[in-house]
């Protein structure tokens, strides 16, 4: 008899799927308590769902129940370990394989709720714990494939084919999710002689889509995670939009309420630059969501984002005004922030100002990215915010797919820029020469010309006509790259970097910089384009610095290989080659979580009220 009861586990995870939690959860709690597999699709019920409502306390709830179904797993695996029944420890389980089964299935769930649990930690910001519990559940996920092959090969042993499949995800997704972490943290991830491969990773999730079963579902969305979300850098978009459509058809006949297909589907028309119909998905995933008892709050916010795409500032308002004083709305900041970027660009400058003035305010926990927005916020109601909503479009990198309004676009960008009297090129201001003593000395030039740069830095910023013009030239540049004008791109760009000396907010010259290195690119000019890579790479310290030095890592390697002429690998590890032939140890190293990160604090009630960000 199967130690996995396969049928019935499946059906609560394709409810999961289908937007039907509450089933679901009825389903797995019947063993919640007693049978780990079924302890973690309980959990991974609420945690699929808190990634639609981004409510804290679903957030909260599901790190309470992915601790309880590692406690759970833990306990099996160590009464598993002597031979012993789980359930009833005075019986010794005659069967090996069984035996066998039973202690994988047990370390599957351990190392499930690890890497589950690091998925909540990393993008809800306490990024260290998270890359400690992916080590950690690497670690799990090496033993039981050790486990698997001395099984398999020296004791004769059967595998059950459901159990590998689920052991094929996790060593899958493990190669996958560190070739994706920020660098920062890779090192705390990384294994000696193990390295990230993002492709043997993504092998192994094709793999688990087309056998289906209890991983093929969660296999479909890391691809899907892969095609619509990740940067690209230089490779061409198109062959993972086929990839993703593809995807995205077969999950929607399966399961024809699953929003979470819909919202990547909506990822994938607006990617194509068809903004009617990433709305239209986005409103299905709302509908078929109406019956949850928070609402998907989330699915609003990216509903509103869509607005923007299309310029219609009004119901994005409309939208934003219903989530700002939701206090368990995970990223309610941004959405102060875009909503007062609307108000701006609607004439209603008052109400931005109380806006943004409400958001400076807001009370509770901060995540890493709420201080960055506190400060665009000063910096807008000191500027005036002329080019806030626009800065936002791009930074989200939603402005090169705005083509079906581009021209409304580039009419309201130039409105704004006559506004703002950004229109004309700076003039740097002209410093009084003091006289030289000693006479005239190109040093003392060259010195004079840096304190007078240093001290316009020093002093608070009260002419903003240097950043305007920069904010204008970034945006306007982007538009021209994206309607395939590299050469009228390339001349905003560089005037950009004419008077970089005078510009006081820092993120302008390095996205500028990474522009113009993709334009050289796309003409062919692959040594201009690494002299500007490699300038963006040397600058650090400014705001929304992370989103682009992951697209630039991604497009750093891209150069290299081009360079070398090194062509993609095609080869992929198999399973029993990711596993060291030395001998099993006498049982896993609980290492003790690090406490530098507390932004998803274990304890009851501890997210409660709390506004922790993307």
């Amino acid at each position: 008899m199967p130690v996995l009861n396969t049928e019935e586990i499946i059906i609560g995870v394709n409810h999961i799927w289908n937007n039907k939690f509450d089933e679901a959860e009825e389903l797995f709690k019947t063993q919640n308590t007693t049978n780990p597999r079924y302890a973690l699709h309980y959990a991974e019920a609420i945690f699929l769902r808190s990634f639609i409502t981004a409510d804290t306390e679903d957030t909260a709830g599901a790190m309470s129940r992915l601790k309880a179904s590692k406690e759970l797993a833990e306990n099996h695996m160590k009464a598993l370990e002597k031979g012993l029944d789980p359930l009833n420890p005075v019986n010794k389980i005659a069967d090996p394989s069984d035996l066998l089964n039973m202690l994988l299935d047990a370390r599957i769930v351990f190392g499930e709720s690890l890497y589950m649990t690091a998925i909540l930690q990393m993008t809800r910001d306490a990024k260290l714990k998270g890359a400690f519990n992916l080590r950690k559940s690497w670690k799990v996920f090496e033993r039981a494939l050790k486990e698997s092959k001395i099984g398999k090969e020296k004791q004769g042993l059967t595998v059950e084919p459901e159990i590998q499949k689920c052991l094929q995800f996790g060593a899958g997704f493990f190669l996958f999710a560190i070739s994706i972490i920020p660098g920062k943290f890779l090192r705390l991830v990384e294994l000696a002689g193990f390295k990230a491969d993002r492709e043997a990773g993504l092998h192994y999730m094709r793999e688990c889509h087309k056998a289906g079963g209890i991983r093929g579902p969660f296999a479909t969305m890391v691809l899907l995670f892969n095609d619509l979300l990740l940067p690209r850098g230089l490779a061409n978009a198109e062959v993972f939009l086929i990839e993703a459509d593809a995807l995205i058809k077969e999950s929607l006949e399966k399961y024809p309420l699953g929003s979470l297909f819909h919202v990547m589907g909506s990822h994938a028309a607006r990617k194509k630059c068809d903004l009617d119909r990433g709305i239209e998905l986005m409103e299905v995933a709302l509908e078929n969501s109406k019956h949850f008892k928070q609402l998907p709050l989330i699915y609003r916010y990216e509903l509103a984002n869509c607005y923007c795409m299309k310029l219609d500032w009004a119901k994005a308002i409309e939208l934003y005004e219903s989530l700002i004083d939701e206090q368990r709305f995970q990223v309610r900041i941004f959405c102060h922030l875009q909503l007062g970027n609307c108000y701006l660009m609607t004439g209603q400058r008052d109400k931005a100002i109380a806006v943004f003035n409400k958001a400076l305010n807001i009370p509770g926990k901060k995540s890493h990215y709420d201080p960055v927005v506190l400060r665009q916020i000063k910096r807008y109601l000191a500027n005036g915010g002329h080019f806030a909503a626009f800065e936002l479009l791009y930074l989200r990198r939603d402005l090169a797919k705005m083509i079906p309004v581009m021209p409304e676009v580039l009419k309201q960008l130039d409105q704004v820029a006559a506004n703002a009297k950004a229109l004309e090129p700076y003039t740097p201001p002209v410093a009084p020469v003091k006289k030289e003593s000693k006479g005239f000395s190109f040093g003392g030039l060259k010195n004079l010309a840096a304190n007078t740069v240093n001290n316009l830095k020093k002093k608070e910023v009260t002419d903003f006509s240097a950043d305007n013009r920069a904010s204008y030239l970034l945006l306007k540049g982007t538009i021209l790259k994206a309607m395939n004008q590299p050469n009228e791109a390339n001349a905003c760009f560089r005037e950009l970097l004419s008077f970089q000396e005078y510009i006081s907010e820092k993120l302008y010259v390095p996205y500028c910089l990474y522009e113009l290195g993709e334009c050289y690119w796309t003409q062919g000019n692959t040594k201009e384009a690494e002299e500007m890579m490699s300038k963006c790479s040397k600058i650090s310290g400014y705001d929304w610095e992370d989103p682009l030095k992951i697209r630039l890592k991604v497009t750093m390697d891209q150069l290299k290989k081009s360079k070398k002429g090194i062509a993609p690998d095609d080869s992929v590890p198999t399973l029993d080659s990711m596993v060291t032939d030395s001998p099993l140890p006498a049982h896993d190293v609980d290492e003790e979580e690090p406490g530098s990160d507390d932004e998803l604090d274990d304890k009851k009630g501890s997210d409660k009220g709390s506004d922790d960000d993307l």
